[in-house]
């Protein structure tokens, strides 16, 4: 009897050690699929928190001024809020011309106009709701180029259906005016043909409404200099702009209904920075968020800073 139960307890222990071989690669694949679901998980929400909620950036150019620097790492707030965007925020934001669509470059700009604030511009810089921004450019001057690329300029005008606005000539050259963006896209296809040099020649004094969601505005050809990339954005280019009239399916529209809310940045670099007197209004779409706090600066004293 004895050496049967001496047996039995053989046998059970054999069985025991081989339901432990057994399990133990079932087990150890069941924690491996609970660890990966877990990873899983966390980069998802790290994920959503980056795209959604707040995400970190490092400055490349120099359009900020003293603010930021080139090589500063900043944390941007994504979030949906109203305020996020409000007035003197700054923000990060894509370009928003036709021509970058596939790639957009980022900028960096204080937003100085909310939909439906009045923007002016005038010999002394530009006023915004009947306030003066000190030291600011004006938005569309006119300039004056050299008479002997006349031909040229005139087929590259035409080729880039940019209007000759209030063009004169004299003795010495042409003068156009046009928006800063359509004097660097102008300049950027004329140099490819012949040298060339744009002169600023004078300020003008115009006024225009930042547009806001459903927003109705007469049409001319103020209108049409400030306006023309966010309506061709939002017609998918089916409108056409010829002797400062909008037509959109061949008919004349004498006002545009916008479908989206818009925004004017201004950068703190006066010389070298891009902003919206360059690249015109910037849709709500386009915004990233606003830049409040810098967590990494070769500079000390821009470390672990709120940017104000």
């Amino acid at each position: 009897m004895a050496s049967v139960g001496i047996e039995c307890s053989e046998r059970l222990n054999h069985l025991i050690e081989y339901s432990i071989l057994f399990q133990s690669p079932f087990l150890q694949m069941k924690s491996a699929v609970r660890n990966i679901i877990i990873l899983t998980i966390i980069v998802a929400i790290a994920m959503l928190i980056r795209m959604y909620v707040i995400g970190s950036y490092r400055i490349t150019g120099s359009s900020m001024g003293d603010t930021l620097k080139g090589g500063d790492f900043v944390l941007v707030n994504k979030t949906k809020y109203p305020n996020n965007q409000g007035y003197n925020r700054l923000l990060l934001y894509k370009s928003p011309l036709s021509r970058d669509a596939i790639k957009p470059p980022l900028f960096i700009g204080r937003n100085i106009g909310n939909p439906g604030d009045v923007i002016q511009t005038t010999i002394n810089g530009i006023r915004i709701n009947g306030r003066l921004l000190p030291d600011t450019q004006s938005i569309q001057p006119a300039f004056r180029i050299n008479k002997n690329i006349r031909e040229s300029l005139l087929q590259t005008l035409e080729s880039l259906q940019i209007p000759l606005r209030q063009m004169k000539e004299d003795s010495v050259g042409i003068i156009l005016r046009m928006s800063l963006q359509e004097k660097e896209l102008l300049n950027h296809n004329l140099s490819k043909i012949i040298p060339v040099d744009m002169i600023e020649d004078y300020a003008t004094n115009d006024e225009f409404i930042i547009p806001s969601k459903g927003k109705n505005i007469e049409m001319n050809e103020i209108a049409l200099i400030i306006y023309k990339e966010a309506i061709m954005n939002e017609t998918d280019n089916a409108a056409i702009i010829s002797d400062g009239k909008l037509f959109i399916h061949g008919e004349e529209q004498t006002f545009f209904t916008f479908n989206n809310n818009y925004y004017w940045m201004l950068s703190e670099n006066k010389t070298e920075g891009i902003d919206s007197r360059q690249l015109g209004l910037i849709p709500k779409s386009h915004i990233i968020g606003n830049i409040w706090f810098c967590w990494y600066s070769k500079d000390p004293a821009h470390r672990f800073k709120k940017i104000k």
